[in-house]
């Protein structure tokens, strides 16, 4: 946490230290260890990991799970880290989970607000070039630019149905959806994978 007068850094590096101090070297998980499974889930801080069966490290720095996490925004997909985890790391399952209350539901419906930052803190020639690049219409491409959304349960389904249709997606993976209440811990599954074998 920032404290008045403090720079973030600051509190990252002191963080560090600390960890530093406590952590047994012996522990840390420096191996890189094959497995399977990934999970997809949205960078929110509120999505505890933990329900989903992926344990924090431990106070000496000893990791419990070697299940691969991708953190973006909404849960949705990054062709880079999906290539590499599967042609390289070997992933054969993924799990998609969305939560409720959800950033990409408050873009969707706060879409304008964006665009009017944008335009009020890039400079003149970021704006254009940032227009430029999203191209007309501006609005509704922005929004399908970042995958904005209502419905956190619509979105698992259709970012599923996007990532069958990549050409680097073999057949045989398997997707599951799922979301997470963030007011009960509960998980509910949107798409069961093995339904579609």
């Amino acid at each position: 946490m920032v404290t008045q007068g403090k720079a973030w850094l600051d509190t990252l590096l002191e963080a560090n230290a600390a960890f530093q101090r406590r952590l047994h070297v012996d522990k840390l998980p420096v191996q890189r260890e094959p497995y399977p499974s990934a999970i997809i889930t949205c960078m929110d801080p509120r999505v505890n990991l933990e329900a989903f069966g992926i344990p924090s490290f431990t106070a000496d720095g000893a990791a419990h799970s070697q299940v691969r996490v991708m953190r973006t925004i909404g849960a949705m997909s990054d062709s880079r880290s999906l290539i590499i985890g599967i042609h390289l790391a070997g992933f054969k399952e993924i799990a998609l989970i969305a939560h409720t209350d959800c950033g990409c539901c408050l873009a969707f419906e706060r879409i304008d607000t964006i665009i009017s930052n944008m335009q009020n803190t890039l400079r003149d020639e970021q704006w254009r070039s940032m227009q430029e690049h999203i191209g007309e219409p501006l609005r509704a491409n922005l929004m399908k630019m970042l995958k904005v959304f209502q419905d956190p349960r619509d979105a698992v389904k259709a970012e599923i149905h996007f990532l069958r249709q990549q050409p680097f997606i073999p057949n045989e993976l398997i997707f599951h959806g799922l979301l997470y209440e963030l007011a009960t811990g509960h998980l509910e599954v949107v798409v069961n994978g093995y339904e579609n074998l």
